[in-house]
């Protein structure tokens, strides 16, 4: 005869109503260390992609993802003549908002340095690389776009020609690729009026000079949309991703730190950077909530349990009085323990498989996650199992001859 089963179909309702209480705090407890497993996956995706020994970026700045970096186009020529260095290529990050079909839509653009770079490190589904400078993207499927689709960037109309899975940003929103050239189109794009405004203030300086009072004709050719001053400088780059020869990375490194106007991070360091700031807060975040959730789990699993026991001391007062040995006795609080940390992992097993791809953040179920929490399950109805344990270990035989 075993006990513990005897005694949870006496108390079936509560024991089950439990037990489904349970699931669901172990459901959000396993859902928000998953978003926390996805936040980090998703933050070090892209830097992962793009296989770079070295990333080089504005001076003392943590680099594209962690904050603004502006870095002059002319390094990426610079780098390149170093020793050790095999290719350099640059690479721009910006996030934007549109709509579209009446839904917004927040894009992580990707500047890629076509043609050396076309996306071959990127993780594809399906489609291909960039096949040419102007047009074309390679976007993550979490965005709703298929092979073929177009959407309409700074006036201009951009195909889908790949898809990529989980290439995402630490929050959350879809990457696409494009070429250098193309991002920065978009990033400096402005709206007719604008346009107009600032070819009108243009004219306006150039008037209050002598040179423009001495020639007049300068001010047709200011306000030419085809004309560009050759003196303006090109558009900035957020890094240049260095690729050199493995046996002088490090050479390569000490060259470009004694440049002045660069910082320069290896792989692992620009995603310590990178987690550190952007993760960092919203690890301490999520771990302050599972460990209180664990908390309310464990104490309701302890009263019910205690109360479980206290209501049939008369009963273990009988059985002592009978013989029965006290190892029987404390196994039967620590089964109807553990079954009931069976049962509400099962339930949320159960949930999660339903409910998490329905996140709107990616819920990660790592390797480690999906062995540690019915480890951290089993570990936590056992400590809170004790309370009941010790009243059966304090319950006094003589109490069953009482009324």
């Amino acid at each position: 005869m075993n006990l513990a089963i005897r005694d949870v179909r006496r108390h079936l309702p509560r024991f089950v109503g439990t037990a489904a209480g349970l699931g669901l705090l172990l459901t959000v407890v396993i859902a928000m260390q998953g978003i926390y497993a996805g936040m980090v996956d998703d933050a070090t995706i892209l830097t992962r992609a793009m296989r770079a020994d070295l990333w080089v970026v504005q001076k003392d700045t943590r680099g594209p993802f962690a904050e603004s970096s502006r870095l002059d186009p002319s390094v990426e020529a610079r780098a390149s003549a170093v020793p050790g260095v095999r290719s350099a290529r640059p690479y721009t990050y910006q996030l934007i908002q549109r709509e579209r079909g009446g839904a917004v839509m927040r894009i992580a653009l990707v500047g890629l340095g076509w043609p050396d770079d076309p996306g071959s490190s990127l993780p594809l589904v399906r489609g291909r690389l960039l096949a040419q400078p102007h047009g074309e993207m390679i976007v993550d499927a979490s965005l709703g776009l298929g092979i073929g689709e177009s959407l309409v960037l700074a006036g201009e109309r951009y195909r889908v020609v790949g898809l990529t899975a989980n290439a995402l940003t630490s929050g959350g929103d879809s990457v696409a690729f494009l070429s250098v050239a193309d991002t920065q189109l978009v990033a400096f794009d402005q709206p007719a009026e604008a346009v107009v405004l600032e070819r009108a203030r243009i004219v306006e300086r150039l008037r209050r000079t002598d040179l423009g009072r001495g020639q007049p004709a300068l001010e047709e050719l200011a306000t030419d949309p085809r004309w560009r001053a050759p003196s303006l400088a090109s558009p900035p780059v957020a890094a240049v991703l260095i690729a050199a020869d493995p046996h002088r990375v490090a050479e390569v490194r000490r060259t470009m730190r004694s440049w002045g106007d660069v910082s320069v991070y290896t792989q692992a360091e620009e995603e310590a950077l990178l987690l550190g700031g952007v993760v960092e807060r919203a690890r301490m975040q999520i771990g302050l909530f599972s460990v209180i959730l664990t908390l309310t789990a464990g104490v309701i699993v302890m009263m019910v349990m205690y109360n479980l026991t206290l209501e049939k001391t008369h009963d273990l007062a009988v059985l002592k009085l009978m013989g029965a040995p006290r190892l029987r006795l404390l196994g039967m609080v620590l089964q109807q323990a553990w079954l009931l940390g069976a049962l509400g992992y099962a339930l949320a097993y159960v949930l999660g498989e339903l409910a998490y791809p329905m996140f709107p953040r990616r819920v990660l179920i790592t390797t480690t996650l999906a062995w540690a929490a019915p480890l951290a399950t089993f570990v936590v109805v056992t400590l809170a199992s004790m309370l009941g344990v010790s009243h059966v270990m304090r319950v006094d035989p003589a109490r069953a001859l009482e009324g």
